[in-house]
Order: structure tokens, then C-alpha cells, then sequence
């Protein structure tokens, strides 16, 4: 839609990927009873920095000083030190749902859907599935809590862990009827098995009866299992240096995730299930499905589970979400259908401009009108049955 004097209008938009700041009590408080000894915490050492700690250790890949940068988005210096602390970092709309709808009001947005921060940091350093299980289910209790006084506003999302597919599937249940509207997996698995390999048939099959999304949404991950490492001056230490290099290729630990969904013909075995792929750009869609479909068509077309091309099963069963700044993808959005796109704004993290806003109408403004209606908020809407 455009306004009276021709500019286009964002009225409707929703941000398919936005972030909280969880409480640090978070865990404490919603562990069950037997396990909050072994809650997430932040923790200062004696120099005044403050770290986290996982299942009573303290992390190895965030460095110190980590927490206290997170909320930082838009500041031109993330430097973690003692005088940075996560709590005071915290902007705006990050950690209270109430600010968070007056922040969405002022950017004209009808909803966000949430996502964890925290959450995203501890999976790649705990192995335990019981604890993991645990945390999940706590910070999935929260964030249902979160939102339920937002009047539909705020959207929550599961956080589901891959050690035990069996768990995860029941956990999926469980927090759709108390509300979530979709949940998300890291893209990597301590089984090291793919997310699309039989073993997490569960959690798919799950997904179909409930008819809701399941998306990849980059975490940490263990050094071993990162693509980061082909490089001797590159490769990932601890704690990680979360730098350019390391930022610019995030969408390859995301590729290989969902390129496994169509190897083992997940789409297949369950045609209405609904995959979704955040943070990680999209303008790369449009060769990944040209790729697939050029080796699904040549002599290796055996080797999958797939019975129509991938691109088939990618329009009936799978969406993407872009940055607001990809310049290139009007012309990717063209190619693969307007139908197919999400945007987000990653908010508060400190990785992402916070200049989303105009951004965004900038991206959008060369759509047709029905093309950025899907794009800005429509398509989100109908995957995520946000008008039910």
C-alpha cells in the first residue's frame, strides 16, 4: 500500500525473527524444582567481568564480557569489558513486553515473533539431553508467559533441542497447546546426524499433526562442527572470535542443515509439513535451488529420497527470511515468488543494523503492491496462522 503522497507504505508489516533478552533468572525460575542447580546464570569473576554459566560451568565459548554486548545493536563499539554489564545493555523493548509493544508501535509494526538470545549460546556447549531438554522447556514456559499480555502482539516460538528427537516431539506438543506458534532447532546436532535423517522423524511428523512451523535459526555451535575451520588462521577458537569472517559465512552452517531435509526427502514423507530458514540472508536461495534441481536432474538423482525436483517441494513447503539490507534481492524475489519471503530485524543483536526500518521500505519499494504485501507481512501471517 502507498500512502497519499506516493511513498510506500510498511503498515502491517510483522518482523518474522525478532529477539528478547531473557531474564538471568529466567532458569532459576523455571527449571523445575530438580534441576535449578544446574540453571543458566550470569556470573561476575573477581576482575568485575561478567560470564555465563551453563549446567554449572562456566562458558568456553563466550567470552567474558559476553553478555554485556548483546543488547547492542547499533552501537558502533561492541567490546565486551567489566563496565558492560547485560542488564544495562538492555535497549528498549528487549527484556519487557509491554516496552517491546510500545517499540513495535512507534516502528509501525502489527507483530514481531520472538526468538531467545541466551538461547542460542548454551545449546552448543551442553551435551546432557535431560538438561537440555530442561532448559528448553523453562525458557519455552517463559516465553509464553512473555507474551500473553500483549494482545497477539508479541509471538512466541519453541526452542526445541536435537539430542533427543522423542523429547523434542513432545515438548513441540506441549508448548503449541500453551501457546507457541511455531518452534526452531540450531542448525547442528550433538548426534551429528541431519536434521532431515529419519531419527528426527518425530519431531516432523509432530510438526504435521499440529500443523505449525518448524524453523532453522543460527546458534553457536561447537568448533568441531563448524565450516569455519578448512583455514589454520581462520579456525574457530575458544572462546570464539565472533568476527567478520565468521559472521559473513554464517548461512553455510544453515545450508548444510537445510539441504539435509531435501536428501532425505523429509518433504517427502510429510508434504504439509512447513520449514522455515532465518538469519541467514536469502539472496543465495535462488542458486541453492538451481543447484539442487540441476543435480536432482543429472545421474546422482538416486541418492536422495526425493521423488520431484527440490525446487517442487521448496514452493510447496518451505519459506526464507531476508535482511533488510540485501540489495540484490528484489531480482531473487522475482526469480522465486514473493510468496516465498519473510524479512526480520534480528533486534537488539548487535550483529544486525538497527536501521531495519528504512531498510526494509527500501527493499520493498521496487516490489509490485501485491508482491510487498507477501513480503512485509502477509506470507508470515498465513504460515504462522497469526490470524487465528
Amino acid at each position: 500500500m502507498s500512502t497519499a503522497n506516493g511513498e510506500v507504505s510498511l503498515e502491517g508489516s510483522i518482523d518474522c525473527d525478532g529477539h528478547i533478552l531473557e531474564p538471568p533468572d529466567l532458569w532459576e525460575q523455571y527449571l523445575e524444582p530438580q534441576y535449578r542447580e544446574r540453571a543458566i546464570r550470569i556470573k561476575t569473576d573477581d576482575e568485575g567481568w561478567e560470564y555465563f554459566e551453563f549446567d554449572g560451568k562456566p562458558s568456553r565459548l563466550c567470552q567474558r564480557g559476553f553478555p554485556g554486548i548483546l543488547g547492542a545493536m547499533g552501537q558502533p563499539d561492541i567490546v565486551p569489558g567489566p563496565d558492560r554489564r547485560y542488564i544495562d545493555g538492555a535497549p528498549l523493548g528487549s527484556m519487557d513486553a509491554k516496552e517491546r509493544v510500545e517499540r513495535i508501535d512507534g516502528e509501525g509494526l502489527a507483530k514481531s515473533i520472538l526468538y531467545p538470545t541466551i538461547g542460542l549460546l548454551w545449546e552448543s556447549e551442553v551435551q546432557d539431553p535431560e538438561i537440555s531438554d530442561a532448559y528448553c522447556r523453562a525458557y519455552n514456559r517463559w516465553i509464553v508467559d512473555f507474551c500473553s499480555e500483549s494482545g497477539g502482539r508479541l509471538i512466541p516460538i519453541a526452542h526445541l533441542s536435537g539430542t533427543d528427537a522423542n523429547a523434542a516431539a513432545k515438548e513441540l506438543e506441549r508448548a503449541v497447546k500453551a501457546g507457541c506458534k511455531g518452534a526452531f532447532f540450531a542448525p547442528f546436532t550433538w548426534t551429528k546426524k541431519s536434521h532431515g535423517h529419519p531419527d528426527y522423524d518425530p519431531v516432523w511428523a509432530k510438526a504435521q499433526e499440529l500443523d505449525v512451523p518448524i524453523a532453522l535459526h543460527p546458534t553457536f555451535e561447537p568448533i568441531q562442527f563448524m565450516p569455519h575451520g578448512r583455514f589454520a588462521e581462520l579456525v574457530p577458537t575458544e572462546p570464539i572470535d565472533f568476527n567478520w569472517y565468521f559472521d559473513v559465512l554464517v548461512a553455510q552452517n544453515m545450508q548444510q542443515a537445510f539441504v539435509s531435509l531435501f536428501h532425505h526427502g523429509v518433504f517427502e514423507r510429510f508434504p504439509t509439513v512447513k520449514a522455515v530458514v532465518l538469519e541467514s540472508q536469502a539472496g543465495w536461495i535462488g542458486y541453492l535451488l538451481d543447484r539442487m534441481d540441476a543435480v536432482f536432474e543429472g545421474p546422482l538423482a538416486h541418492s536422495t529420497q526425493l521423488k520431484e525436483r527440490p525446487s517442487f517441494y521448496f514452493q510447496r513447503q518451505c519459506w526464507i527470511s531476508a535482511d533488510p539490507d540485501e540489495k540484490a534481492l528484489q531480482h531473487i524475489i522475482e526469480f522465486v515468488g514473493a510468496d516465498k519471503f519473510f524479512w526480520a530485524s534480528d533486534f537488539p543483536h548487535p550483529d544486525h543494523s538497527d536501521q531495519y526500518m528504512p531498510a526494509l521500505k527500501r527493499l520493498v519499494t521496487p516490489l509490485s503492491e501485491t508482491a510487498r504485501q507477501q513480503v512485509i507481512g502477509a506470507n508470515v501471517a498465513e504460515v504462522y496462522k497469526l490470524g487465528q
